[in-house]
């Protein structure tokens, strides 16, 4: 249960965000830019509607916005109809996969039940790997020449999970020492992106692994005094599932007939409450005493008019008298900020590596007008 979670330190603050953002008549896209270190940043991109084409105006205005920032290369994930590539290419932008999906040395699949319990073997803490309760657990042996490395982890759902925690491990790496670690993690993410996952996330303590690959800070937080507000959302209904299909396509990222099998998932599950306004939603779920702010959406076009405090003031109040507490996940430094208004506190971190993420550099000189 999450009232078992023990506070960790909130860390350093946030540091600067800075918001690209062009809108046309074909739409609107936002890049919420987060520094990682010196000449590199990642966005993340909201965009409106789902087959949003910029035009040549406004992809000429992103290559501007982009150019005058401070960042030699940013990473960021495209869209399925890669509105990324079809904008700035033509621009002379460089885009590639910023994993590259083939590990650079030999592996193979395996269990924990090959591990060679007998040699002289270490975990990621220095112990004596631990491989009772593994069972569900997936695994690559990777090749050293003269010796061997191993990295295990669990799938669930979209994600490669390699948690190290007791009460929450989900993966393990194994290895003669700690050097030969960092080739098994680096080897793990390489083969994760060849089989196409799309997420690979990781415990903090093993964040030293995989460094090199900027993971994204994804931050558990939660709130044990739920307060009823004011608010203007309207519930699901009739009049409004058409705009409710749109958000979600646009959200997700998926067709129209996708976004309705899914509306009707969760209006059909009523631990889900569903809640919109012109420009966004909100869904908060129930799970027994336990409540989720499971998803809030805001249109890049109408970002900066208060409309995520308002979503999350309705969220709180579907939630509050029905359950003692709850909890939300979150990648975004700037709606950490927001929930961290309304009471949230984080509670624990895991580090998160977007597989399929593009690599943007721009060309140094730039394309005729």
């Amino acid at each position: 249960m999450l009232n078992d979670l023990e506070e960790v330190p909130e860390g350093p603050p946030t540091s600067k965000v800075d918001i690209v953002s062009v809108k046309g008549p074909e739409g609107a896209l936002s890049f919420e830019i987060v520094p990682l270190r010196e000449g590199v940043a990642r966005a993340f991109m909201r965009y409106s509607p789902r087959n949003l084409r910029l035009s040549t105006g406004s992809a000429r205005q992103l290559d501007e916005q982009l150019r005058a920032t401070p960042y030699s290369k940013v990473l960021v994930q495209d869209s399925k109809k890669r509105i990324i590539r079809r904008s700035l290419e033509p621009l002379g932008w460089r885009i590639e996969p910023a994993i590259k999906a083939k590990p650079m040395r030999r592996c193979s699949t395996v269990t924990t039940y090959e591990l060679p319990i007998d040699e002289n073997l270490m975990d990621s803490d220095g112990r004596r790997p631990d491989i009772s309760n593994t069972s569900q657990m997936s695994g690559i042996s990777v090749d050293l020449g003269d010796r061997k490395a191993w990295a295990f982890f669990t799938e669930e759902g979209d994600s490669a999970r390699l948690i190290s925690e007791k009460e929450r491990r989900q993966g393990l790496l194994v290895a003669n020492s700690t050097d030969d670690m960092f080739d098994a993690a680096e080897c793990l993410v390489q083969y994760l992106a060849a089989i196409k996952k799309p997420w690979a996330v990781f415990s903090t303590d093993i964040g030293r692994f995989i460094r090199k690959y900027d993971p994204i800070t994804w931050w558990r937080l939660t709130l044990d005094r739920i307060t009823p507000y004011q608010h203007s959302a309207q519930p699901l209904s009739s009049e409004n599932k058409k705009m409710a299909l749109r958000l979600f396509s646009e959200y997700y990222d998926e067709s129209l007939m996708q976004a309705r099998f899914r509306l009707r998932k969760y209006r059909d599950d009523r631990s889900y409450s569903i809640y919109l306004i012109d420009g966004g939603f909100v869904i908060s779920r129930t799970e027994g005493e336990v409540g989720v702010i499971f998803d809030i959406y805001v249109t890049p076009a109408s970002q900066g008019q208060g409309l995520g405090e308002e979503l999350m003031r309705c969220g709180l109040t579907t939630l509050a008298g029905r359950v003692t507490s709850c909890y939300l996940n979150t990648s975004y430094p700037r709606a950490k900020e927001m929930y961290q208004k309304f009471g949230f506190k984080t509670v624990y971190t895991q580090l998160g590596i977007r597989l399929d993420e593009l690599a943007l550099t721009p060309s140094t000189t730039k394309q005729p007008r």
